[in-house]
């Protein structure tokens, strides 16, 4: 157990770090970074989930999107 509580510390040059319960990670954030500014950020499990929805979202949309794109040209082909 580290005698810190987990959470993110700012390790100077606008960065800050995660710690958790063990010690230090590997996940920084600039402190520029827009969920800097609401304190304190998410945990970083939180931040990769966030992230993982709003890939599955887009590539929901792209497929979406390019099952209309098929359907127009599939309805120009077949008028021709």
């Amino acid at each position: 157990m580290s005698d810190k509580p987990a959470g993110w510390y700012y390790v100077g040059d606008g960065t800050l770090r995660y710690r958790d319960d063990y010690g230090w990670t590997d996940y920084y954030m600039d402190t520029k970074d827009p969920r800097a500014r609401d304190w304190p950020p998410p945990k970083p499990k939180t931040l990769l989930q966030q992230l993982r929805e709003a890939e599955a979202a887009r590539s929901l949309a792209a497929a979406h999107r390019g099952s209309r794109v098929a359907m127009l040209f599939g309805r120009r082909r077949a008028r021709h």
